[in-house]
C-alpha cells in the first residue's frame, strides 16, 4: 500500500521557485556589469580571443612590412632607372663635347689650309677589307669626286675611289694597292710610300740607296706622279734599312693618322 506525502505538494511547489530564481539569475542581466552568460562566455572565449588578436596583428605588421617592402622596392627600381638614363645622358654628353673638340679642329684646319675641304663623318668600314677602305658620308651632290684626297687633322687618309649621291668609298694609304708619292722633309729626297704592310706602318720605298733618310723623319706628299697634292703629311719614319740586293733604301713609316679609329675627315675638293 502506498504512503502518501501530505506535503508532496508544498516541496514541489518551493522546488519550482527555487529553479525559478535561479534560472532568473541565470538569464536575467544585472544593472551594471555582464550578464552570468557573458561572463561565462567571455571566459571560455578569451584564450581564443587572444589568439586571434595575436595573429591579426602579426598579419597587420607583416602587411605593412611587406607593403613598405614593395613600395621601397618600386622607388629603389625608380631611382635607378633614373641614375641609368643620367649616365647615360652624361655619355652622350661626353661624346658630343669629343666630337664638337674634333670637329672645331678640323674647322681650324680647313681655315688655314689652302684649297676647298668638305668635312665628313665615317659612316663605314669594308669588313673584307677593314683597313683598306672606308665610307663617307659626302658625294657627288656635295662637290666629291673621284681621285679627290682625304685627310684629317693629323695627315693624309687616303683618295676616292667611288662615288655616290651622298656616299663615297675612300681608299687607305695602308691599302696594297695605295702608292703615294713622297719625300723627306728635311733632305727633300723623293720617294714612294706603299701599303700592304699592316694596318699601322707603310713602307717609303726611296729611289737610290744614297737618299738621306733618317729615323724621325717627316714624310710628305711630293705632288709628283701622284693623285695628291704636294705637302700633305704622311708620316714619321721610325725605321731604315736597305733590302737585298741593296738597289735601294727602304724605311718603315708610321702615319701621321690612326686609321684604325677615325671618326670624321675631310675631303680636298677639285
Amino acid at each position: 500500500m502506498r504512503r502518501h506525502f501530505p506535503y508532496k505538494k508544498v516541496i514541489t511547489l518551493a522546488l519550482l521557485v527555487a529553479a525559478s530564481v535561479f534560472l532568473m539569475n541565470l538569464t536575467g542581466k544585472p544593472l551594471e556589469g555582464p550578464s552570468f552568460w557573458e561572463s561565462l562566455l567571455y571566459r571560455l572565449g578569451s584564450p581564443f580571443y587572444k589568439a586571434f588578436s595575436s595573429v591579426r596583428d602579426r598579419y597587420t605588421v607583416w602587411s605593412t612590412a611587406f607593403q613598405d617592402k614593395l613600395a621601397l622596392l618600386a622607388q629603389n627600381e625608380s631611382l635607378k632607372a633614373e641614375l641609368e638614363a643620367i649616365e647615360a645622358l652624361k655619355a652622350e654628353l661626353a661624346e658630343a663635347k669629343k666630337e664638337n673638340e674634333r670637329l672645331r679642329d678640323l674647322l681650324n684646319f680647313v681655315e688655314t689650309a689652302p684649297g676647298r675641304y668638305e668635312v665628313a663623318k665615317v659612316v663605314g668600314r669594308n669588313p673584307s677589307k677593314w683597313f683598306s677602305t672606308i665610307g663617307i658620308s659626302k658625294g657627288a651632290l656635295d662637290g666629291v669626286e673621284v681621285d679627290c684626297a682625304v685627310v684629317s687633322r693629323s695627315g693624309l687618309v687616303g683618295r676616292v675611289i667611288s662615288v655616290e649621291d651622298h656616299y663615297s668609298t675612300v681608299l687607305l694609304i695602308t691599302d696594297p694597292e695605295s702608292g703615294v708619292g713622297a719625300l723627306v722633309e728635311r733632305s727633300r729626297d723623293y720617294g714612294v710610300t706603299l701599303g700592304g704592310s699592316g694596318p699601322t706602318t707603310l713602307v717609303f720605298r726611296l729611289f737610290s740607296k744614297d737618299t738621306d733618310v733618317q729615323t724621325g723623319d717627316k714624310i710628305l706628299t711630293s705632288g709628283v706622279g701622284s693623285k695628291y697634292p704636294s705637302g700633305l703629311l704622311i708620316g714619321e719614319v721610325v725605321s731604315v734599312y736597305v733590302p737585298q740586293p741593296g738597289l735601294v733604301k727602304e724605311a718603315v713609316v708610321r702615319p701621321a693618322t690612326d686609321l684604325e679609329h677615325l671618326e670624321e675627315v675631310m675631303v680636298l675638293l677639285p
